[in-house]
């Protein structure tokens, strides 16, 4: 009995990757996908920069599916914490660009952009968003990783390479920041974008 491709286990499909197979690789770029491309947009707070993370990452994972092997840390969260690594790579790339002054020209603003993502860049999401930009990059990658809820301190743990006690001690710390920062905010006047 053949198996469908719906069935297929991660292990199997990394392992027709690293022999090639295109198909196989369709089928893992569909499953974690668009969770990673979640997690890579509220990491880096632009769709383009999103984008080249994820990217990056199934590249990554197309040259090296090899590298990965069953019996080690499950493959989503190998893939999870290789594009957390795309992020802060890019966002350490963005912050040499603002140093040398490369940055100094503004993008022009997408008349096409769609509605709700120009919700989250109004307003008190956009207010939050900055807070969360802003924390240190181990608190601000644990923070975004359980932001959807549908994962476990231990998955995070697991994604980020740290034990269970530092990825809770990570989002105490961030918790309280970001409680603290826009407390001040709404203090000084409400959250404004």
């Amino acid at each position: 009995m053949l198996e469908t491709n719906t069935a297929r286990t991660d292990e199997a499909l990394v392992a027709e990757i690293a022999a090639g197979d295109q198909r196989a690789f369709a089928e893992i770029v569909r499953r974690p996908g668009g969770r990673l491309k979640s997690l890579a947009l509220r990491f880096t707070g632009g769709a383009e920069e999103a984008d080249d993370v994820v990217q990056e990452t199934f590249w990554s994972l197309w040259r090296n599916a090899g590298r990965w092997q069953p019996g080690g840390p499950p493959f989503v969260a190998y893939l999870t914490r290789m594009a957390i690594n795309r992020a802060i790579d890019g966002e350490r790339k963005r912050r040499a660009r603002r140093l040398f002054g490369l940055d100094a020209v503004e993008d022009a603003a997408d008349p096409a952009q769609p509605a709700d993502q120009r919700m989250e860049t109004s307003g008190k999401l956009a207010a939050v968003a900055r807070e969360i930009g802003a924390l240190p990059t181990r608190q601000r990658a644990a923070i975004l990783l359980a932001a959807d809820g549908e994962r476990t301190n231990a998955e995070i743990a697991e994604a980020m390479g740290l034990s269970v006690g530092a990825v809770e001690q990570l989002l105490v710390r961030a918790r309280r920041t970001l409680r603290m920062r826009l407390a001040e905010r709404e203090a000084q006047g409400g959250l404004k974008p």
